[in-house]
């Protein structure tokens, strides 16, 4: 299911979908392909709730179409078991960058005034590093 939503066949991973999470996975996968590319998927383990319900983890790398920077995201996805099929109902962000699962991306306004505030000379921890140019005359 996760390898066919990867690629944006969306109608085959539907099939995996549970009927109540069909609305819900096609609202926040909609951008898949168009407004982001999904690199790559990579298991990050499972953890069984009870003998019909898992939560699976997956780590995906991506970017939006208008950008070259690459994102990951954990995603923790609730399976559970109906009459002996596997099926997703429901899914959340647990850790990393907003924005593959239909979250608006962070406010411009804010980025702008990060960005500001990083270049009036005070250094902030986690806001870049400091340039130190050096040349051989």
């Amino acid at each position: 299911m996760n390898t066919a939503a990867r690629f944006g066949r969306m109608d085959v991973a539907m099939e995996r979908v549970g009927s109540g999470a069909r609305q819900d996975f096609m609202r926040r996968h909609q951008g898949w392909g168009t407004r982001l590319r999904v690199v790559d998927v990579e298991f990050g383990g499972f953890e069984m709730l009870k003998r019909d319900e898992a939560d699976v983890y997956l780590d995906v790398l991506w970017l939006r179409q208008d950008e070259a920077t690459v994102r990951a995201t954990r995603i923790a996805q609730r399976w559970r078991d109906e009459r002996g099929h596997w099926q997703l109902v429901g899914e959340e962000r647990r850790d990393g960058d907003t924005g593959l699962l239909g979250e608006p991306p962070p406010d411009a306004e804010k980025s702008a005034g990060e960005a500001a505030s990083a270049g009036d000379g005070v250094r902030q921890p986690g806001l870049g590093f400091q340039t130190r140019v050096i040349r051989d005359e």
